[in-house]
């Protein structure tokens, strides 16, 4: 047992799941994720099984994914740093014939990934997924945890809009902002300096950055090289007469439009990765615009 996660053996595990086709939900950045059911005496619940498609005994050039699961592990079994409500709850972990993890949590069936392209996703929505990932970043690097790596279709969203993530990059823990961490994978889409072998905690702000810019504007930003994300966005802000926020937002007005827009670009400094803000300052700065958006509203309400 590690905290209140227990390990579990593979055929408790294969009992939870079949890892069969219709259980399998979708790949994860080093597996698969699958449905599965926690059963304890009488009361079934569903659960989530997360694999890493290695079997053991492991060989030796698939150390690095070893370790990933260790440091995931110690995330998620660490008191100090998963609580947090938008993290998912570690149920068992198994390292018996297959690596794997089983949350103890219910797939939505709603990713960010499926509601980035749309209308109906609305920007309160887009703010509040935006303020919720932050102030997890900002937790974890608070506890002395470096995500590593968080894209969109890591993070699950309910029926009132509260995000849990799954599946990240590479865990850090005992890091602080002047760690430099070593480089052991590259996975998923990576701060610049990752291709450099250098990472810090200000590599999270960049991923981070990424994905606030796919939420303001509504757009993919599918990039095929270290650097060809910003020069996308560069020109997309080029030809924007509200800088990156998408034109359908129009309760978004040209101030809240630059100062959100200025936001993503400090996140993605490319020139000066530790002039990046801190998570923690990313938060203020985003509770702070919606409280301004409000107000604004609330003012012109009253004016009517």
């Amino acid at each position: 047992m590690v905290g209140e996660a227990k390990h579990c053996s593979y055929s408790e595990l294969d009992k939870m799941t079949n890892f069969k086709n219709p259980a399998e939900i979708q790949k994860t950045f080093t597996g698969r994720l699958f449905h599965g059911i926690i059963v304890e005496g009488s009361v079934t619940r569903p659960a989530i099984v997360k694999t890493w498609d290695y079997l053991l005994p492991m060989k030796p050039w698939n150390a690095p994914h070893l370790d990933k699961f260790c440091d995931e592990i110690e995330l998620l079994t660490d008191e100090r740093a998963n609580t947090h409500p938008n993290l998912v709850k570690l149920y068992r972990y198994c390292f018996d014939t297959r690596l794997a993890v089983v949350y103890d949590a219910k797939f939505t069936s709603v990713l960010l990934s499926d509601v980035l392209l749309s209308d109906d996703f609305g920007w309160n929505d887009r703010m509040k997924v935006a303020t919720q990932l932050a102030d997890l970043f900002s937790w974890l690097h608070d506890k002395g945890t470096a995500v590593g790596c968080v894209i969109a279709s890591c993070i699950m969203i309910d029926e009132e809009v509260n995000i849990k993530v799954f599946d990240f990059g590479y865990v850090s823990n005992h890091v602080n902002e002047d760690t430099n961490i070593p480089v052991k994978v590259r996975v998923g889409s990576d701060a610049p300096e990752i291709w450099e072998g250098k990472r810090s905690m200000k590599s999270d702000v960049y991923i981070f950055g990424v994905l606030l810019l796919k939420l303001i504007a509504k757009n993919e930003f599918i990039c095929r090289g270290p650097y060809q994300l910003d020069w996308i966005v560069i020109d997309e802000a080029k030809r924007g007469e509200r800088y990156l926020v998408h034109e359908c937002f129009e309760e978004v007005d040209y101030s809240n439009a630059f100062e959100i827009t200025l936001l993503a670009f400090l996140c993605l400094n490319l020139d000066h990765p530790d002039k990046r803000p801190t998570m923690k300052d990313v938060v203020y700065a985003l509770k702070l615009m919606q409280a301004r958006m409000k107000k604004r509203k609330r003012d012109e309400n009253e004016a009517e």
